[in-house]
């Protein structure tokens, strides 16, 4: 909230000195076709994100594609509307119950899909530490974000690792409710074998990167919607600091922060104000439009084709 307001304080303070007319200027001559590219760009992060997913099961484990990218589609567009972790949440219950999975696998596919995206961010922050020039708040932040993500990788691996102590640990209590709760934590960590098959956790981390080229696709899009000719790697300069300043969602799609950060970068590298804004409010949208829009199209058909759970979803159960 404090992001938020202090973001959107930032923004009110730029509009007032802005020439609008230049900005509707700038908007009036944005390319549409650029823009469709840019829609279907952002629309790809979906597409990867939900075969990452499928490689995260585990052995036996199966969920179609289509279930699947709804499920994905349906956390995207409550993630970006709703506060408070509730579009993972919701992933969540759709998976265990809807799906059949389990809570335990469900919340492992969650975990993982955390570790990915944790090493595509960290991927990408070198690269632009090593390759481009950045303001020094952007250095700063990078490096308290690698400290986050290797704490995140460090207890993960530490999990999946042990997940046989922790069984052991099962097997020693005699409180019924703490023997659950071994029980649970070492099926979830059991679950995350992408950690310990080198050849699904490089598919999934494979995908991560995936998304993270969609999206930095989709921002060359915009720029060339706009007819700006800048250097390849200022994409990479918004993707990462947008990723940086997004890594604490803030919703409703984290409105203000996102064109505030867009912005600034642009300023830096050099664009007059009314054009940095332009671009930012444009490459937002044309993230939300697919990231929301899916969901809410998918809640629009299921009111007149309600899903139908399959029998069987689980082929081979593990203990």
């Amino acid at each position: 909230m404090l992001a938020w307001a202090v973001a959107s304080i930032f923004i009110y303070l730029v509009a007032r000195k802005l020439q609008w007319d230049s900005l509707l200027g700038e908007l009036k001559n944005i390319r549409p076709f650029w823009l469709i590219l840019a829609v279907m760009g952002n629309l790809l992060i979906m597409v990867f994100g939900t075969s990452q997913w499928i490689n995260f099961l585990p052995r036996g484990y199966h969920i179609r594609f289509k279930n699947m990218l709804e499920i994905n589609a349906l956390m995207a567009m409550t993630s970006n509307t709703v506060p408070f972790l509730a579009g993972q949440a919701l992933a969540v219950v759709l998976l265990a119950k809807r799906e059949k999975v389990g809570h335990a696998v469900a919340l492992s596919v969650m975990a993982l899909d955390q570790f990915a995206e944790g090493f595509a961010k960290m991927s990408l922050f070198l690269l632009v530490v090593l390759l481009t020039p950045i303001p020094d708040w952007m250095k700063q932040g990078i490096l308290l974000a690698f400290v986050g993500i290797f704490i995140l990788f460090t207890v993960l691996f530490f999990f999946a690792h042990r997940h046989q102590q922790f069984k052991a640990f099962m097997d020693k209590q005699s409180h019924p409710r703490l023997e659950k709760v071994w029980n649970f934590i070492s099926r979830w960590a059991h679950h995350m074998e992408a950690l310990r098959n080198f050849r699904v956790f490089s598919v999934g981390m494979g995908m991560a990167l995936a998304m993270k080229g969609a999206e930095a696709l989709a921002i060359f899009m915009v720029q060339k919607s706009f007819g700006l000719d800048l250097p390849v790697w200022t994409i990479f300069t918004i993707l990462a600091s947008v990723s940086l300043v997004t890594l604490v969602p803030v919703a409703p799609g984290n409105l203000g922060i996102y064109e505030a950060t867009v912005f600034f970068v642009y300023q830096y590298l050099g664009l007059p104000p009314e054009q940095a804004l332009g671009v930012a409010l444009v490459q937002h949208v044309c993230y939300l439009i697919p990231l929301i829009g899916t969901g809410y199209i998918i809640l629009l058909i299921r009111n007149f084709y309600p899903f139908r759970p399959e029998p069987a979803k689980v082929e081979t159960p593990l203990t």
